[in-house]
């Protein structure tokens, strides 16, 4: 559940009066538990048999504890007693840079008292939530007992609103079966609310293998660190999941009565493919979602390389193939439109060009699936943006080299956060002769530091290239190849004529893009 989801509960139940936070879904258990059974994250572990599972909801009360028991590692919730009519919830967002945790006022009652904050743990009604109000009151306070009286004062009135809160259920009496239960889970949260297809999912899995999906998932995270930077790890599986059994990615595969024990079954599959896709994807400098041109693509290659052979020649031949087929999907609009359904199509014909010596894919197939023209690619619109053809002329950029401009350091997955948007011709030399789409488009873009970023400012492309060529002490040869390692035509680029600089990128950024749809690993040779 994100962050702003959590704030809207925790306002919703402080509110005066307050307001519904939905219905929970209780079945009522004997002997034998129909469902697989957990606790909620961060809960102590429970004393005997229980009594009850709940089956829908599990998200809102595990948010409520969490919160109420300061167990977010990322974020700090806390109220704001000085707003005009109801309490608000303010998100911290906390990390830690040596050794110190910030934003570091939070770490001190004092400090967030001045700014007229509560956290919202000291507003637990129960012993363990009385006794830190009392300890971080006394603190917050500094030995005001005014002070100390309003803090306590608001605590409290909170406090006792959160204890009076009544969250509506819906049971289901002793002896309901799986399947009947299952069946109201998922009515009353495709009739009228939207829950993920992830928790129906998980729903499935418990009643069909007394499995944990959420503990899948968290495995798999340990085992593919790199499928968080993609996405939530467990909408990602799912995806790759229903490619592996040959059906489109969609609700409607997910929502069917055998997924989710189909997908448990394949699980191994999944995490294998995730691996290697991940893998492959960091060889082609595309290290996170920021840098993937369509979401498919990624669910695409992994049910690709869940059955790939490990052998050298194997693999470097399956390996050319699922760069063409990343290329392909990257530069085409192929997943533009129905993109579950021909992600499918795509990794079972993949496949079957791969092992059985099928006909040339869709995907591959030029006439059925062309690639952009010169004039197309000058219209990729702002990498940062989720522009499809953008970030697929960036990535494939970087994938030459991208050294910065200054340090000389080559993009890489450590780099990346590191880096900022560049424009090449600045906005500032443009705004008043050209359109803000020419101005922001990819072909004027390049992913450097943000120091080297700072430096240029919007000085033309000619000046500063021979500032920092001159501040560096690097001839005209070493300014070239950094930016030749981005497909920065230079000759075009340090001439001044922003209109014949985009066409010959565009050529550029043309002849890079084939070579890659070809499966052929390209680098600085092929541009330099």
């Amino acid at each position: 559940m994100g962050w702003w989801q959590v704030q809207g509960i925790l306002e919703n139940i402080l509110r005066k009066p307050a307001l519904p936070v939905g219905t929970l879904l209780t079945l009522e258990v004997g002997e034998t538990p129909p469902f697989h059974a957990r606790p909620i994250s961060g809960a102590p572990q429970p004393q005997g048999r229980p009594g009850y599972h709940l089956l829908d909801g599990q998200q809102r009360v595990t948010a409520l504890w969490r919160s109420l028991n300061g167990l977010y590692p990322d974020f700090t919730y806390m109220v704001n007693v000085d707003s005009n009519e109801e309490p608000e919830i303010d998100a911290i967002r906390r990390y830690d840079n040596k050794g110190q945790r910030y934003p570091r006022w939070c770490n001190s009652p004092v400090e967030t008292w001045k700014r007229r904050r509560i956290p919202v743990e000291m507003l637990a009604p129960d012993e363990a939530g009385r006794g830190r109000l009392k300890v971080w009151s006394k603190e917050a306070a500094a030995g005001d007992m005014d002070f100390y009286s309003e803090i306590n004062e608001i605590a409290n009135e909170l406090r006792g609103r959160i204890a009076k809160y009544s969250l509506p259920f819906l049971s289901l009496p002793l002896g309901t079966s799986r399947d009947a239960a299952l069946d109201v889970f998922i009515k009353m949260n495709t009739q009228n609310t939207a829950l993920s297809a992830f928790d129906i999912v998980v729903a499935q899995v418990e009643a069909e293998m007394d499995a944990s999906l959420h503990e899948k998932v968290e495995a798999l995270k340990a085992a593919v660190p790199g499928a968080s930077r993609f996405g939530d790890p467990g909408e990602i599986a799912m995806q790759v999941g229903a490619i592996l059994l040959d059906r489109p990615p969609n609700r409607a595969t997910y929502l069917s009565k055998d997924f989710g024990a189909s997908l448990a079954k394949n699980w191994a599959d999944v995490e294998r493919g995730l691996l290697r896709a991940i893998g492959f994807l960091a060889e082609e400098k595309i290290f996170n979602a920021k840098l993937l041109p369509s979401d498919p693509i990624l669910s695409v290659l992994a049910a690709f390389w869940a059955t790939a052979a490990e052998g050298k020649d194997a693999k470097g031949a399956a390996r050319r193939l699922a760069r063409k087929a990343l290329w392909s999907g990257a530069f085409s609009e192929r997943y533009q439109k129905t993109s579950a359904t021909r992600a499918a199509l795509d990794v079972r014909q993949l496949i079957a060009y791969r092992d059985e010596n099928g006909p040339l894919p869709e995907l591959l197939d030029r006439q059925r699936t062309p690639l952009p023209t010169v004039g197309e690619l000058k219209t990729g619109g702002w990498p940062k943006t989720k522009d499809r053809l953008g970030r697929a002329i960036l990535t494939a950029s970087l994938r030459i080299g991208g050294y910065d401009f200054a340090d000389e350091a080559p993009f890489g997955q450590e780099s990346f956060e590191k880096r900022e948007y560049h424009h090449l011709f600045p906005k500032a030399l443009l705004e008043k002769n050209f359109e803000k789409r020419d101005i922001f488009c990819a072909l004027n873009c390049a992913l450097i530091s943000w120091r080297t970023n700072r430096s240029i400012g919007a000085k033309p492309p000619a000046t500063y290239i021979a500032e920092r060529a001159k501040e560096i002490d690097i001839d005209e040869a070493e300014v070239s190849r950094r930016l030749s390692s981005h497909a920065i035509p230079v000759q075009k680029l340090t001439t001044g004529d922003f209109n014949e600089f985009l066409e010959a990128r565009a050529k550029m950024i043309e002849g890079v893009m084939l070579k890659l749809c070809d499966g052929e690993s390209v680098g600085l040779h092929d541009v330099f």
